[in-house]
């Protein structure tokens, strides 16, 4: 018998160049929580207070605009203490995957009191000020893989 392997490709167009990403490349495996809510959060530097500034370790926060420029090598996100995940714990959303045309590198690194209680239903994505903080992009249902 033959197997018949069949490899799609996405076809982006960056500044005129062609790029071809490999559709397989956007895939997430582990286990999948559906319907997270994906919301935003950004850095406030001009604060006194370093909590607004650094992640649970005291880290630079790193965000997804600095990722996609590439200045950083992951992004970070914040979910419920509760999940017990490790410091630095690798998640994978696809719709963001999709969205951008390549896997977006998440860590978990931070935490909020705002998410308290929230398990696995809400992610928070680190972005680089408040105009990225209204993108629909980072503001969605999501699929988490962890």
């Amino acid at each position: 018998m033959f197997a018949i392997i069949v490899v799609l490709t996405l076809l982006i167009t960056a500044h005129g160049n062609e790029v071809i990403v490999n559709r397989t490349d956007l895939l997430c495996s582990g286990h999948p929580y559906y319907n997270v809510s994906l919301t935003a959060y950004y850095p406030d530097f001009a604060s006194d207070d370093e909590h607004d500034y650094l992640d649970m370790r005291g880290k630079k926060l790193r965000t997804l605009q600095n990722y996609l420029d590439g200045r950083d090598e992951y992004v970070t996100v914040a979910m419920d203490f509760s999940t017990h995940l490790p410091y630095g714990t690798r998640i994978c959303v696809p719709e963001l995957n999709e969205h951008f045309g390549k896997r977006i590198p998440l860590q978990v690194r931070d935490f909020g009191a705002n998410l308290r209680g929230s398990e696995f239903t809400r992610l928070d994505i680190c972005v680089r000020n408040e105009g990225d903080s209204y993108d629909n992009a980072v503001n969605r249902l999501v699929t988490v893989y962890v």
